[in-house]
């Protein structure tokens, strides 16, 4: 991008009021790989959990919130009941803990169902059915992902590398837990 196509964009966004949200992507470098393959190892432990393993058998038992789409889901506030239930379930509190722990390098961990549902996490993703994006569905399919890039993540707009990894239930996959590691800490 060059002067003359940036200037009027940084222009608008200050008008607007985005100047400290303007970010653009930029590629996951060779050097941010171990830290992301250490933090896809630890996922993997977390996503093993017996309360992890449990609240998402629970949440495909009773499938998605009835009547709950995306376009629903937009419509709620952080302090919706149906948000502080996902926050403040046992598997909601576990994942906020754990986010907690590594506060520099983790900003938001969404725990889904098999159908996609949001099943826990510790603040309101922009989304509540995942199916159809790389995040859930490779994950889903049994592999460990990882973005290629490093962006603002759309509910938290911090820049960041989003993690997925399986959650199995006697090896078969029942779930996805996503982690939104902060690209910063990376580097």
């Amino acid at each position: 991008m060059n002067a003359r196509t940036l200037f009027p964009m940084l222009i608008v966004a200050a008008t607007l009021g985005l100047a400290g949200s303007v970010a653009m992507a930029a590629d996951v470098t060779p050097k941010m790989h171990p830290k992301i393959d250490a933090y896809k190892k630890q996922a993997t432990t977390w996503a093993a959990d017996p309360v992890i393993a449990k609240a998402v058998r629970d949440a495909n038992a009773q499938g998605p919130l009835p009547g709950m789409g995306n376009a629903k889901w937009r419509e709620l506030k952080e302090a919706d009941p149906i948000v502080n239930g996902l926050v403040a379930s046992v598997a909601g509190r576990m994942l906020t803990k754990w986010m907690t722990d590594d506060a520099k390098g983790i900003n938001k961990i969404v725990l889904s169902g098999n159908k996609s549902q949001r099943v826990a996490f510790t603040s309101m993703p922009a989304a509540y059915i995942g199916k159809g994006k790389p995040n859930f569905d490779e994950a889903f399919d049994g592999k460990p992902w990882h973005q290629a890039e490093s962006k603002p993540d759309p509910s938290t707009n911090i820049d960041t590398v989003q993690i997925a990894v399986p959650v199995k239930d006697g090896g078969q996959v029942i779930g996805v837990l996503l982690v939104s590691l902060t690209a910063a800490n990376l580097q």
